[in-house]
């Protein structure tokens, strides 16, 4: 289990969500679903799709999604 921000571009499975629980649960981003990191930078937000939206993410928030 590890951070999303540590991983490459693919599909994985949340793990568990830390803080910001409200949030997560009205984005969908909750344990069990599942994300495809589409877009990773160094800098700024990241990009995932989840279903069939595709969600810019903030990388403070980010840090608190841990997947598979």
């Amino acid at each position: 289990m590890n951070c999303i921000l540590s991983k490459k571009p693919g599909s994985y499975t949340v793990v568990k969500v830390e803080g910001h629980g409200r949030k997560f649960y009205e984005l969908g981003i909750i344990p069990g679903s599942v994300l495809t990191l589409i877009n990773i930078r160094n800098q700024g937000p990241i990009t995932v799709r989840l279903g069939n939206s595709k969600i810019a993410i903030g990388r403070q928030l980010a840090s608190s999604i841990f997947v598979i």
